[in-house]
C-alpha cells in the first residue's frame, strides 16, 4: 500500500476559501478514485495560505483486474445490431458465445480488462482535479483556459 502527497502552491488563497477549496478537493479526489476503481483507507486535505494538500493513504500498486460480462443482442437480431455490439465491445463474433436465456438465444462476452498501475492513473487524474475544482473567484492564467483563484 502507498501514500500520495498531492500539494499546491500558489499565491495566497483568501482564507474565506481556503475551507471550502480543501473540503472540494477531497470531495473531487474521493470521486475520481471510485470511479477509477482505485481503494484507499484514508483521504485527508491540509491548507495553509500559499498551499492546498491532498494525502491519501492505502492506495493499491494497481487497479484489479476486471473480468466483465456482457450480453448482447439476440442471435437472430439485425446484422446492425451485432455489429454494433461488437464494435461497442471492441470485440470479433470469435469472442462472442451463444447463451440459451429464458426469452430466447442471446450473444454474450466476456471481457477482460487488466488493471493499470496506480501511478498511471493517478498521472491523469490528478490534473483533471485541477481543471475541475470550483472556486468562487478565479481568474484565467497565461492564454490558456486554467482557471486559479
Amino acid at each position: 500500500m502507498s501514500q500520495l502527497l498531492f500539494e499546491l502552491f500558489s499565491e495566497e488563497i483568501p482564507a474565506r476559501m481556503q475551507r471550502r477549496a480543501a473540503d472540494d478537493l477531497k470531495r473531487l479526489a474521493t470521486e475520481a478514485l471510485k470511479e477509477a476503481s482505485l481503494s484507499f483507507s484514508d483521504i485527508h486535505c491540509f491548507t495553509t495560505p500559499r498551499r492546498l494538500a491532498l494525502v491519501i493513504d492505502g492506495l493499491p500498486d494497481a487497479q484489479p483486474d476486471v473480468n466483465e460480462e456482457k450480453r448482447g443482442p439476440r442471435t437472430d437480431a439485425p446484422q446492425q445490431a451485432i455489429d454494433g455490439f461488437l464494435r461497442a465491445n471492441a470485440i470479433t463474433i470469435d469472442d462472442c458465445e451463444k447463451r440459451e436465456v429464458g426469452k430466447g438465444e442471446f450473444w454474450f462476452a466476456t471481457i477482460e480488462r487488466t488493471g493499470r498501475k496506480t501511478g498511471d492513473v493517478l498521472g491523469q487524474m490528478l490534473p483533471e482535479l485541477l481543471h475541475k475544482l470550483p472556486w468562487q473567484k478565479s481568474m484565467r492564467w497565461g492564454e490558456g483556459s486554467f482557471r486559479w483563484v
